[in-house]
């Protein structure tokens, strides 16, 4: 395990990887208290709550990881926690941010195409 000082993200990842979430999630949550501009620490956080299904604690460590880094993928995945949360239009808006830092980004581009599909049938469940 980590050495005094020493990040825990490796360890949480590892974690996430044998699916132990929830180890992973109480391993960061000190950390990022410490840490709260590690934001290698608020992604794998985030990964560990959508594994779970906690939409509410993925959405707030994925928009910290927005604010601190803000890649495509950060991006998409604050879109995908808002969209499980029903949250649509924010969902859209957060994918097409996505877009404009990678506009290639595959995955932003099919959370884009449920949201429209969802949105044009007005269907707000199980998206």
């Amino acid at each position: 395990m980590i050495s005094d000082g020493d990040s825990p993200v490796a360890d949480a990842k590892e974690m996430i990887r044998r699916d132990q979430r929830r180890l992973a999630v109480e391993l960061l949550e000190p950390w990022v208290a410490d840490n709260p501009d590690d934001a290698s620490a608020w992604a794998t956080m985030a990964a560990g709550y959508f594994g779970m299904e906690d939409w509410g604690a993925a959405l707030a460590a994925s928009e910290r990881v927005t604010q601190l880094r803000g890649t495509a993928r950060d991006w998409c995945n604050h879109g995908t926690a808002l969209r499980k949360l029903g949250r649509l239009k924010e969902a859209e808006r957060a994918q097409y941010t996505a877009l404009t830092i990678e506009a290639d980004y595959e995955h932003a581009r099919s959370e884009l195409h449920k949201l429209h599909l969802a949105l044009t049938k007005g269907d707000e469940e199980d998206i």
